[in-house]
């Protein structure tokens, strides 16, 4: 009994969902390096955090990972979405504005790669229902769709990395991983004020 109510709390923890998100991106064959949040505070008095950042030979592919439930309704035109319960709805920024946002900050963080092409990947759980339109750069997947999705983006892409770039820019991404006390506080603070579901 404790170990489902344990197991039952587990899959609500928005946490969780981000590191089985991790894990299938780990899982991806091929030659890739997986960072995790990575924090990018250049030009931002609030730190951008981004969930996973998948560095490849073809690209970067920014992933942000959706703990939702209910029906999640949008377009990738559209800044504002709904998700819809069943007896009750909420209003929420977009997905795919917000990844926008976190490939502009990565951007800006690691100038010298911005020529590098950057595909946005939302995942979200099996329990959402997708009712969205999304574009070829832009994708929302249930998380068991994210490598089959992955392949079909890359296999569009010239290869323009090197082994050892991809190397370095994780080291890169490694190092953001961790920012201070102060700009920490300033992101939580900032994530609750938004209170959007995660």
């Amino acid at each position: 009994m404790y170990l489902k109510n344990f197991l039952y709390k587990l899959s609500r923890n928005g946490h969780f969902g981000e590191w089985l998100t991790h894990l299938n991106a780990l899982n991806f064959p091929g030659y890739k390096k997986v960072i995790s949040n990575v924090y990018c505070v250049y030009n931002n008095p609030v730190p951008t955090e981004i969930d996973s950042v998948m560095i490849t030979r073809f690209g970067f592919i920014v992933i942000e990972t959706k703990h939702f439930s209910g029906m999640l309704i949008g377009h990738h035109s559209q800044d504002q979405w709904t998700l819809q319960f069943k007896h009750h709805k909420r209003n929420l920024y977009s997905p795919i504005r917000q990844n926008q946002t976190h490939i502009y900050a990565l951007n800006k963080a690691l100038p010298q790669y911005k020529y590098v092409p950057k595909f946005s990947m939302i995942v979200v759980d099996e329990a959402c229902t997708l009712q969205v339109t999304s574009d070829e750069n832009n994708l929302i997947v249930h998380r068991k769709q994210l490598n089959k999705q992955l392949k079909l983006w890359l296999n569009t892409q010239p290869m323009i990395l090197s082994r050892k770039q991809v190397r370095d820019i994780a080291e890169q991404l490694r190092k953001m991983r961790h920012i201070s006390r102060k700009n920490k506080k300033s992101h939580v603070h900032h994530v609750k004020n938004k209170k959007q579901p995660d």
